[in-house]
């Protein structure tokens, strides 16, 4: 049976997860155009390039929405392209449910934020009082303190800071870490609304691609509350990271909402500790750059899912596999591959191998935006090539529900990490997350095991829990929509893998033979 500690729940007057409403918001010149949007309750390490296509807005889900199961782990984000009435759209989430109400205060966390593409989707958020932005990406967010005037704005480039390591003190460079977490905080007069998502703050993100979001909100604590819980931890210990570096000055909260009543003066990451953390609704994992060792060994990284993944009951089986969905293929070591393997069989479950969910050229071909969808797939060809071919899926199969095959010419950008039955219907835990295929991002372990180097700051919410698919849910269960049919389908002779830097024979409908 699902309750409200489960998973999102549908609206309980209309079933539809509150996915009804509308609201219209209007360019930012005027224009007649307008975008509806739903309303809800290197190294090896080749990260993020994204091209920024035509400009997009959320659009209703109404239609789609209105047979979306009861309970999900996590939510697809609303993909524009798909259209309204798409299966593809079913039980999706658009930034107007991320904005909804009347916030006291927003900080935005992204690696690529195109300003203009903001402030068309939350025009509300030039009138916040308080807004934060913790972003990575420079040239994309250059227009952000002109739209927004009263943000605080952070550019966390890793390459332009000074990290410490943990054992010697000394300074460390970053030339290769990237600040990819994405997560909106939402302070509302009587809650905090957590948003952790896979998409950057860009047109083509919310336009093409296929993207996933977990979000909960979360009441002040009571008076005489008890400690903090681990999620709570979790997510202060993250922002602490930050704050190192900027963003980290006490400010006045009093008149922010009803958490800061008595407040005095106090940094971001106290600020959210006045919120109850205790009833989240997944586990958050997050990466943050440094050498972890020591109390902080398990505390980032891959070590984390296995310290969450060990304190879990062992829920695999013999036969399952792991399927890892991502959108940037750095380099897949054998020491990586192997040292993820061991954080997902923390559980003490059966070792499970892992399946690398990858678009072939053909399906990036035949996708919404042809070639071009691969500007946001790093991919070069002497990575994928390394690739143990037999581990591949494909993106795209005959088999699926009308949810998966209407999802098929939205790439991915979305990153999943799942342990599933070998039939695909059975989802043991799954982790949706900004960490894509790589050290930089998971970590990698060192010194014999006493110590991690993470290079990336990344966020994501693990849900343990038994799920299932959105092909194999009934009344009652919770549902991992993975966007690709499960088990994903291993490549066929002749299939290619997609690879960003390769030209490819067979043009697509925009007549172009690769990416660049």
């Amino acid at each position: 049976m699902v309750n409200e500690n489960d998973a999102f729940l549908a609206c309980a007057t209309c079933g539809t997860q509150r996915a009804t409403q509308k609201r219209t918001l209007e360019e930012e010149d005027g224009a007649a155009a307008k975008r509806t949007c739903i309303d809800l309750r290197g190294s090896d390490d080749d990260d993020e390039v994204a091209c920024l296509g035509s400009q997009g807005g959320a659009t209703p889900a109404a239609s789609a929405a209105s047979a979306a199961p009861a309970a999900y782990a996590w939510r697809p984000l609303y993909c524009t392209s798909l259209g309204a009435a798409s299966p593809g759209n079913r039980g999706a989430v658009s930034i107007a449910d991320v904005a909804m109400g009347r916030p006291k205060f927003v900080v935005i966390s992204n690696y690529m934020i195109s300003g203009g593409w903001l402030a068309r989707a939350w025009p509300a958020l030039r009138d916040v009082e308080r807004v934060v932005v913790f972003h990575g990406e420079a040239r994309t967010a250059r227009d952000l303190q002109g739209l927004f005037p009263r943000a605080e704005i952070h550019d966390l480039t890793p390459k332009k800071l000074e990290f410490l390591h943990a054992g010697t003190g000394r300074p460390f460079k970053n030339d290769w870490g990237c600040h990819h977490s994405k997560f909106f905080l939402v302070g509302l007069e009587d809650s905090l609304r957590v948003a952790v998502h896979t998409a950057n703050l860009i047109p083509t993100d919310w336009d093409h691609k296929s993207q996933g979001i977990w979000m909960q909100e979360f009441p002040p604590k009571a008076p005489a509350a008890a400690g903090a819980c681990d999620f709570e931890d979790a997510l202060c210990r993250y922002v602490d990271t930050l704050q190192v570096h900027a963003g980290g000055a006490a400010r006045n909260w009093r008149g922010f909402g009803r958490a800061f009543d008595d407040a005095p003066a106090m940094d971001l990451a106290a600020a959210l500790r006045r919120f109850d953390f205790s009833g989240a609704r997944g586990r958050l994992v997050t990466s943050a750059p440094g050498y972890h060792m020591g109390a902080d060994l398990h505390a980032f990284g891959m070590n984390r899912v296995a310290r969450v993944l060990a304190e879990a009951p062992a829920r695999g089986r013999e036969g399952d596999e792991i399927i890892c969905n991502f959108s940037s293929f750095s380099k897949p070591s054998q020491k990586l591959l192997d040292s993820l393997g061991d954080s997902f069989a923390a559980d003490r479950a059966p070792r499970a191998p892992l399946r690398l969910v990858w678009p072939t050229s053909d399906e990036v071909r035949q996708s919404s935006e042809g070639y071009a969808a691969g500007g946001c797939m790093p991919s070069y060809a002497k990575n994928v090539d390394l690739a143990p071919r037999a581990a591949l899926r494909r993106w795209v199969s005959g088999a699926g529900d009308d949810y998966v095959r209407a999802r098929r010419t939205a790439m991915p950008h979305v990153k999943t990490w799942s342990r599933m039955s070998a039939d695909g219907a059975d989802v043991r835990w799954s982790f949706l997350t900004s960490s894509n295929l790589s050290g930089g991002a998971h970590g990698a372990r060192q010194k014999n095991d006493s110590q991690l180097f993470v290079m990336h700051w990344e966020m994501g919410i693990l849900y343990v829990g038994d799920s299932k698919t959105t092909a194999s849910a009934a009344a009652g269960d919770v549902v991992v929509p993975l966007h690709f049919a499960c088990p994903p389908a291993p490549y066929a002779a002749g299939d290619l893998p997609f690879k960003w830097d390769v030209d490819f024979e067979t043009p697509d409908r925009f007549g172009r033979h690769g990416t660049h």
